[in-house]
């Protein structure tokens, strides 16, 4: 944490607003190129518009944890995380000595700073379901939040979201099993419907094997005719 430079270069946490991740000439030439393509894409990724009006919803939505929501290109297999925060080691230790000095209560989480992903698939699938599923959606973002919390060393006490992941996990599982149970009526469905077409043939009427039997019962009448008149 004191270290400020090395071999000549300025060193600045990556978890700060204003960490410069921009690529660079080359990389931003190749960025040119691809232009086309990723523009081509955009339902694997949010839109510049699409995610300025996620960053807004996610500041309304947790209004009391949240005091500014922003895109960023710092990240790529994580959705989100909370910058320009306190250091998760001097929050831990100044918790541990106002226990010692028998301190009243957890220390208050200040209002965080949270950049998001907009390419991540749970970034553009909150942004779905905030018009489907509201509900949901603000759970998810709740547990997004946390998440982020969780890694930077800043959730006081991990217990207070099992409720929620055991709602989420509820929600999987019932979704899940949905979908299964609709696929094995499916699949009856299709069984049975050949089998109604065979009943179905079984139980009509041959037209030749009536010809045939009548064609028998006529030369049974002719044969006893025949015999009578001999008589």
């Amino acid at each position: 944490a004191n270290l400020k430079k090395f071999e000549g270069r300025n060193l600045i946490s990556a978890d700060k607003s204003e960490a410069d991740f921009s690529k660079s000439d080359d990389d931003k030439d190749g960025k040119d190129e691809d232009k086309d393509a990723d523009s081509s894409s955009t339902g694997n990724k949010l839109t510049s518009a699409e995610a300025k009006e996620f960053c807004k919803w996610f500041s309304n939505t947790l209004e009391s944890k949240v005091s500014s929501c922003k895109t960023t290109n710092r990240l790529t297999s994580s959705p989100a995380v909370v910058t320009d925060s306190e250091s998760g080691a001097m929050r831990r230790m100044m918790r541990i000595v106002e226990t010692q000095d028998g301190g009243m209560g957890a220390m208050p989480l200040p209002k965080q700073t949270v950049e998001i992903n907009p390419n991540h698939e749970i970034i553009v699938g909150i942004h779905r379901l905030k018009e489907a599923d509201p509900v949901l959606a603000q759970v998810l973002a709740e547990q997004v939040l946390d998440n982020c919390l969780v890694a930077a060393g800043l959730l006081d006490d991990g217990r207070s979201m099992l409720p929620r992941l055991n709602d989420l996990m509820l929600c999987v599982v019932k979704s899940s099993v949905d979908k299964n149970e609709g696929s094995q009526l499916e699949g009856k469905k299709s069984a049975e419907e050949p089998k109604a077409e065979l009943i179905m043939e079984d139980g009509e009427d041959n037209p030749n094997e009536s010809k045939d039997y009548e064609g028998i019962q006529d030369a049974e009448v002719t044969k006893e005719d025949d015999a009578k008149d001999k008589k």
